[in-house]
């Protein structure tokens, strides 16, 4: 069992959206703001229409600034694509990187042009700022392919219908180590970011794609000089009252298991440290985890998944959350004291909870 709990903390680092009861997800509560410090930021409206843009480091193959419905973009002049890398010394700020692009509707038709994104992340070996470490994707490529948006780490996440004419406006959040993509406002997705020697620079490569099949412009790099607010554990679907003894957290099982499991999920990451915060504010001089289930199974299978579960969430907050181990107690209650009517799915899934009384 504990070989099992240990592999469900490890998998915290893989975070992706969180569903919370009753639905409550990062795409729809999640907005995209922009870094208020610019570190580059170019719409090319200062290039003459045919010439090379100016303020690149590096590139392959022809580009060049094309206009197109009364603005500059930028655009490969020959069916063989184009590469540009700018070099930029981020560090390991928090930023963000926001673009513009646009299939051409007067390109040939039948061939989606492809479009990569990287940022330029040096590994372990010092090697020059536009140098890659590895060959193949790289984990925080953002992918256009024309009808689809895909990021290596994680596959599709956009499928993209009459995508002629279709200006979008991407965007690149990366703040409290964690890395998230936008498009026209609306998250996609949210993963670690884990460059352990920052970001040093971004590349623009489009192949496969007929000329001046892609527009790309308002390019923007911005440093957050202040610190994200973490969401509160009521944005994050937790409950948290007073009580006669102290409070009471109160964890959905959404938030923290698959059905019948007993592994926290990746998502359990964020809502649990919510949960210690929380912890660290009250100041209890005692932590009753007790995990609930619902009434369906034996009273023998429930009580055991129950038990299980407060343990995972104990460990997490122990080791991961580093609260003091002498503060907890463990409890599995399986399906007694119901908070809600068995009778039906929503209220067996309010029942399936873990909670955390805070005794003062």
């Amino acid at each position: 069992m504990r070989k099992q709990i240990v592999q469900g903390l490890l998998a915290l680092f893989l975070a992706g959206p969180l569903l919370a009861g009753g639905l409550v997800t990062g795409s729809a509560k999640m907005k995209f703001e922009p870094g208020d410090k610019v570190l580059y930021e170019t719409d090319f409206k200062e290039c003459p229409v045919g010439e090379f843009p100016e303020g690149f480091d590096k590139f392959e193959k022809a580009v060049e600034c094309v206009k197109y419905d009364d603005h500059i973009w930028i655009a490969p002049a020959t069916k063989n694509g184009m590469r540009l890398w700018k070099k930029l010394e981020i560090g390991k700020k928090p930023f963000s990187f926001e673009y513009d692009l646009l299939v051409n509707p007067e390109a040939k038709k039948g061939i989606y042009p492809k479009l990569r994104l990287r940022l330029l992340t040096r590994g372990r070996r010092e090697k020059e700022w536009n140098e890659e470490e590895y060959f193949g994707d790289q984990p925080y490529d953002v992918k256009f392919y024309g009808d689809r948006i895909e990021v290596p780490k994680v596959g599709r996440v956009m499928e993209i219908r009459d995508n002629r004419r279709k200006r979008l406006h991407m965007a690149i959040q990366v703040r409290r180590h964690q890395f998230r993509l936008f498009v026209d406002g609306k998250r996609l997705l949210s993963i670690p970011f884990q460059a352990e020697n920052g970001v040093h620079g971004f590349e623009f490569a489009l192949w496969e794609s007929p000329a001046y099949g892609i527009l790309v412009s308002n390019i923007r790099i911005a440093e957050y000089t202040k610190k994200e607010a973490k969401p509160t554990p009521e944005k994050l679907g937790i409950g948290v009252e007073k009580t006669a003894e102290g409070y009471k957290v109160t964890v959905p099982e959404k938030v923290l298991f698959d059905f019948g499991k007993f592994i926290l999920k990746p998502e359990a990451k964020e809502a649990l440290a919510a949960a210690g915060d929380v912890v660290r504010q009250k100041r209890p001089k005692k932590i009753v985890v007790t995990g609930y289930t619902d009434n369906v199974g034996s009273d023998a299978y429930n009580l055991k998944l129950s038990l299980q579960r407060a343990q995972s969430v104990a460990d997490y907050l122990i080791y991961c959350e580093k609260l003091d181990p002498g503060l907890f107690t463990i409890e599995g209650r399986g399906k007694a004291d119901p908070i809600a009517d068995n009778a039906t799915e929503a209220g067996r899934a309010k029942n399936r909870r873990v909670e955390l009384r805070l005794v003062e």
